[in-house]
């Protein structure tokens, strides 16, 4: 949800207009991004001396994303197949703009005739081509929070629907809607431990869904509390944890093991008892492999609470990057990874469980206690990115990361990343990025699922295209999209129509069966049966 606010001097013309004096738009002499450019709060950054020109990369991506994300024309449609192939191209406001004459564009008087025309080729123009499936399939099938899909029974009031693809054959077999039920901007998913029933958040409602998975049918809506974001199960009871994005709490709830149902137990609150603060509103948050920790990001105060549940308590509240948004465990619960979406960073934490060697910092400090920020989008003389002129040579880059899960396996962290359109790849021996590769506006969701006869997946989706990208991770360095599916399709299964933003908002995604330490193991046989030995068990 984003809105801008332009505030203009009348005073600024055009010198080289025809007739001279025609009114400019001043976008500034030097700017400031949170978390790039300055690490202080916002009051403080008039005082920096880090700011950017406004005559820059790191600008010209800023506008160019806010003209993507807030114009729904502009959104990359891959329907839109043709010979020769369509340019995706979004439109800009063809104004006239001035900004700082010092900076990258070489522009007599910092003078901008036309922000279309200087926008255009930037980093847009490239090809729309038809879908290329992975010649490998998947194992199951892959559920997708397709947000901004709009039906006939809810309206524009209540988008949202669920897309389900077939992992074998990657084609769409149905649309999930719930139109009775309103489901408001359905965001985040996770399944059962027999993998017989979804559960569904939707972010700007107060109700969790149970969904039967064979046919798409609701069983249950349950109210929890503001804006459930992120759901998830606890390995050792079945119990189901969903963060409330608009709350100070994680909802728990219990399952009834005969029937399945939901019955909402308690909130926890995501305060350390020794430092009470501000409401944390947690977002997307990850359960340990044992089912005795968890680890939430905090979008309000900044920082990450690590929860015990053998102690029943928060202990520790650990101040990470700007707004972090979800976090990840490892395989074995050692480390925890939080995504910083305004730092442009991840944060490693403690996890609950002590590694092997031991880390110094979990030894000093105990769970919870940060061992660094990986900055993703650095303007440090060694870092990755220069704000004038882009990515250094042959550099990853990430910027506005958001989901951030570890590979089944361990070995990598992949992150969404919003501003850059890139997914990158950290390796978690020694918690380096080595790796960036395109994704789509608005890149978002990721999710591990089991590629048949060995190895991952990594799903990926994003808000502002409408298809769900596939990519083998392999050994890190050779990581590659392995191909796509499109999330648009009319003939598929569906309990209401779609009529508008079809396939777009690419939010959550949860492949089907759960291939991650902890829930693999709690798999049925009809599952497991189509895993690999490795697959059953990704940690040794």
């Amino acid at each position: 949800m984003l809105a801008g606010v332009i505030v203009d001097d009348p005073t600024t013309t055009d010198p080289g207009s025809t007739p001279p004096g025609k009114a400019a738009l001043d976008i500034g002499e030097k700017l400031h991004l949170l978390g790039v450019t300055h690490t202080t709060g916002v009051k403080e950054a008039a005082n920096d001396n880090a700011a950017f020109s406004s005559n820059s990369n790191l600008a010209l991506r800023l506008v160019r994303a806010f003209f993507v994300v807030t114009s729904p024309t502009n959104w990359k449609d891959y329907t839109k197949v043709t010979t020769p192939p369509t340019k995706y191209q979004p439109a800009y406001p063809p104004v006239t703009v001035r900004v700082n004459p010092v900076g990258a564009l070489p522009l007599p008087g910092g003078i901008v005739p036309d922000l279309n025309a200087a926008l255009k080729g930037f980093v847009d123009g490239e090809d729309i081509v038809a879908p290329t499936s992975p010649t490998t399939p998947g194992v199951g099938e892959v559920w997708v929070d397709t947000q901004y899909e709009v039906s006939t029974g809810k309206g524009q009031a209540y988008p949202s629907t669920i897309t389900v693809v077939d992992a074998a054959t990657w084609k769409v077999k149905r649309k999930i809607a719930l139109p009775d039920q309103k489901m408001n901007n359905g965001h985040n998913m996770w399944a059962s431990h027999d993998q017989n029933h979804i559960y569904q958040t939707e972010w700007h409602g107060k109700s969790l869904y149970v969904l039967n998975r064979a046919d798409g049918k609701i069983l249950q809506e349950v109210p929890v509390g503001e804006d459930p974001a992120h759901v998830m199960t606890r390995v050792d009871t079945q119990q189901v944890h969903t963060g409330l994005n608009g709350e100070d709490s994680v909802v728990e709830l219990d399952r009834d093991s005969t029937t399945g149902l939901l019955t909402k137990k308690r909130n926890i609150s995501m305060q350390d008892p020794a430092k009470p603060g501000n409401p944390t509103q947690p977002h997307a948050h990850w359960m340990g492999h044992d089912g005795k920790t968890m680890a939430t990001p905090n979008a309000n105060t900044n920082d990450s609470s690590f929860f015990d549940f053998p102690t029943d308590k928060v202990v520790k509240k650990e101040s990470t990057g700007f707004l972090p948004i979800a976090a990840a465990m490892n395989p074995n619960s050692t480390k925890t990874y939080v995504s910083n979406y305004l730092g442009h960073s991840i944060s490693v934490l403690c996890g609950g469980t002590a590694a092997t060697p031991p880390i110094a910092e979990c030894v000093s400090g105990g769970p919870g206690t940060k061992i660094k920020d990986i900055p993703l989008l650095d303007p440090s003389p060694n870092g990755n990115y220069d704000v004038i002129t882009g990515p250094k040579t042959g550099a990853a880059i990430g910027g506005l990361p958001i989901q951030t899960p570890v590979s089944p396996d361990g070995k990598f962290v992949v992150t969404g990343n919003t501003l850059t359109a890139t997914i990158t790849i950290i390796r978690t021996s020694d918690d380096t990025l080595v790796k960036s590769l395109p994704c789509d506006p608005g890149c978002h969701g990721v999710n591990f699922g089991a590629k048949k006869g060995g190895g991952y997946y990594a799903y990926v989706t994003s808000k502002f295209a409408n298809r769900l990208l596939v990519y083998d991770i392999g050994n890190g360095d050779d990581a590659k999209l392995a191909g796509w599916v499109v999330l648009a399709d009319d003939a598929a299964l569906t309990d209401d129509t779609v009529t508008g933003n079809k396939g777009m908002g690419g939010q959550g995604v949860l492949p089907v069966p759960n291939v991650y330490n902890g829930w693999v193991q709690k798999l049925p046989d009809e599952f497991k049966s189509q895993l690999t030995v490795e697959q059953q068990n990704p940690v040794p």
